[in-house]
């Protein structure tokens, strides 16, 4: 899911210039980053070998992601789903740089936007599309209505693509609840602060607030990069813990933290004997808030997310840090059903129908992909065999399900178990809607830094013990939970693998393999710190790589 920003992190790309009124596109020049990766032991190499099948397969045909048109023309009249129009109002052409390249969806095809009325005539939320290979999840944004305490008018959270449709459902709230007048980016992750800098040259007159810990590499970049056209007090850096916002904390004692530096100078004109009120933002009346990190990662690079408490609805908003997950996909999800029944499928051979329960099957293995990125209950198909299938042995009605998110438009390396084996997999995940903390972040980053991850968690929970529902960055929207729900998400990294407790992580240990295996690599390499919970988990020694595995 998009949660893997942390592995496809890359620096702060080039973004667009438009203005209020202004729909043009312009051109845009991408950044890259140079990325050397480290050659591999041979035995590693074996013991991943799976893995490459699938990386190869999908890599050798990436061209046709931008170029659907060839699989488009293979298609029959029969399809099962048909292809859904593309049209100027769910297109953002800027997409396919904005991201740095990365074939993700919703960057090269469309990009539709659906938005929910979570609280009447107070909270909204936008969900858009975005994934690699058909595993798509929705990413969100959040619009809070605030009080005339508040200064009145629109506060925005984590932004989205501006895409006609989405800046349309924008301008008719304000037409009903006023000008946005916040715009505030709660996290430094790849596939949030990408689309920041254009959402924010719609509202030129708006304030933006900025997470703490932005980074980019191989350069640090200011943040002009993402897009941002605001400059001087309309631009300005999160005041990162409650004791600079409530206690007795002092700005300057925010400028450097744990060698990360804030630009707070840069961007806050502020005179000196007023700047702690002057930092403050004027809707903290109705949005609190407390800051995690930056958790400086041992090479280059930090996590940082800040959750807000909505007063008047008792709503935790947050980014990254928890999310639930369902039997029944998210709406964003079944706008186009294609990539549901694509994963429905046990091998490209299975002709399947559009019905809810096949739409649940494919949503489930979606997850599993999207949540630990290599799932226990698929068996990698030989590369070859993979290629002359995607050509042959797909039926017509089924060749629509991949056009414009799959290499080809009909690659499908892999089979799944037999008889649903792949349910327990996903149950064990769903837990019924549990809130939980992804397995990417407890295996390769909070993992590292528990204690001020839990501290965090413990402010929230103390300082807003009122809320009854949490509005995550990432699939399941709205989900009723108390602060003991929220605080126990973050249970495995209250393990202890000293003798103390071992709390199970959220997925079965088989398919936390692979993140097992990278938590090792990047620790090996000397891009993570060693972590400090995980030690003692079986991911190691029932997982594929359990032959390798550090004994």
């Amino acid at each position: 899911m998009a949660l893997a920003s942390f592995l496809f992190q890359d620096d702060d790309s080039p973004t667009n210039r438009n203005t209020d009124d202004d729909d043009d596109d312009e051109s845009s020049q991408a950044s890259f980053k140079n990325s050397h990766a480290k050659q591999l032991q041979p035995s590693r190499r074996d013991a991943i070998e799976s893995l490459l099948s699938i990386a190869t397969a999908i890599t050798t045909a990436t061209t046709a992601l931008s170029s659907p048109t060839a699989a488009l023309a293979a298609t029959t009249a029969a399809a099962v789903v048909p292809i859904p129009p593309q049209s100027r109002a769910t297109t953002w052409p800027l997409g396919k740089v904005a991201f740095s390249l990365l074939p993700l969806a919703g960057s090269y095809t469309r990009r539709a936007t659906i938005m929910e009325e979570i609280i009447p005539n107070t909270i909204w939320t936008m969900d858009q599309v975005q994934g690699v290979v058909n595993v798509n999840v929705p990413v969100r944004m959040t619009i809070i209505k605030l009080s005339q305490t508040a200064g009145g008018g629109l506060w925005v959270l984590n932004p989205l693509a501006p895409t006609p449709q989405l800046i349309q459902q924008m301008r008719q709230l304000e037409q009903r609840h006023g000008p946005v007048r916040h715009i505030v980016l709660g996290t430094v992750a790849l596939e949030h602060k990408a689309t920041f800098g254009p959402f924010a040259q719609y509202f030129s007159k708006a304030t933006l607030w900025i997470q703490p810990g932005q980074w980019s590499f191989p350069v640090q970049l200011p943040i002009e990069f993402l897009g941002v056209t605001q400059s001087g007090d309309q631009v300005r850096v999160l005041l990162p813990m409650s004791e600079f916002v409530h206690g007795d904390g002092l700005v300057e004692e925010e400028e450097e933290v744990e060698g990360i530096i804030r630009p707070r100078r840069r961007y806050q004109k502020a005179a000196k004997n007023d700047a702690k009120t002057q930092a403050i933002p004027e809707w903290t009346s109705d949005i609190d808030y407390e800051t995690l990190g930056p958790l400086k990662f041992q090479s280059v690079g930090a996590f940082s997310e800040t959750a807000f408490y909505h007063k008047a609805s008792q709503t935790l908003v947050v980014t990254d840090s928890v999310c639930s997950v369902t039997k029944d996909p998210p709406k964003v999800i079944e706008e186009d059903p294609r990539a549901l029944l694509f994963h429905a499928r046990d091998s490209i051979e299975d002709v399947v129908v559009d019905d809810v329960e096949t739409r649940r099957k494919g949503w489930r293995r979606m997850v599993q992909f999207g949540l630990v990125f290599f799932p226990s209950q698929i068996d990698v198909v030989p590369f070859g065999k993979a290629i002359r299938q995607s050509i042959s042995d797909i039926d017509p009605s089924m060749r629509t399900l991949g056009v414009g998110a799959v290499p080809g438009g009909n690659l499908y390396p892999w089979t799944w178990h037999d008889n649903d084996a792949d349910l327990a997999n996903f149950n064990a995940i769903s837990q019924n809607g549990k809130l939980f903390c992804p397995p990417i972040l407890t295996k390769l980053i909070l993992d590292r830094e528990p204690t001020k991850t839990l501290e965090w968690v413990d402010r929230i929970t103390k300082r807003f013990p009122n809320f009854t529902h949490v509005i995550p960055g990432h699939l399941n929207n709205y989900v009723k939970a108390s602060p003991k729900e929220f605080s126990e998400a973050f249970d495995p990294l209250r393990s202890n693998p000293n003798g103390g407790k071992v709390y199970e992580q959220r997925a079965l240990a088989e398919d936390l393999a692979l993140l097992q295996e990278a938590s090792d690599l990047l620790t090996q390499f000397g891009v993570v710190a060693k972590t400090q919970v995980c030690d003692l988990e079986p991911a190691r020694s029932v997982g594929r790589f359990a032959a390798i595995a550090p004994k």
